[in-house]
């Protein structure tokens, strides 16, 4: 969640098979905004995670809310949805 604050990047998790491109597209088209740039890891747990940093004129925090991660007081964060166990 500081990276969304302090460097304006949310991050996602995406699928395995997804380039830096499909996934700048994807954010684009899902939320209306405009990317700079895009860094991936894979973790090992297998997991992918983008690192998009949006452009100066848009707002992290507001991709944030369109997700439903609702900043709260002292940078700690309520999730508005649940994530599946994988099986």
């Amino acid at each position: 969640m500081k990276k969304i604050e302090d460097s304006n990047t949310p991050v996602f998790i995406v699928d395995v098979k997804a380039n830096k491109h499909q996934i700048k597209q994807a954010v684009r088209k899902l939320y209306d905004t405009d990317v700079a740039k895009v860094n991936t890891l894979i973790s090992p747990d297998g997991e992918k995670k983008a690192y998009v940093r949006l452009a100066p004129d848009y707002d992290a925090l507001d991709v944030a809310n369109k997700i439903g991660i609702i900043p709260l007081t002292n940078s700690k964060y309520m999730y508005l949805f649940t994530l599946k166990n994988k099986a």
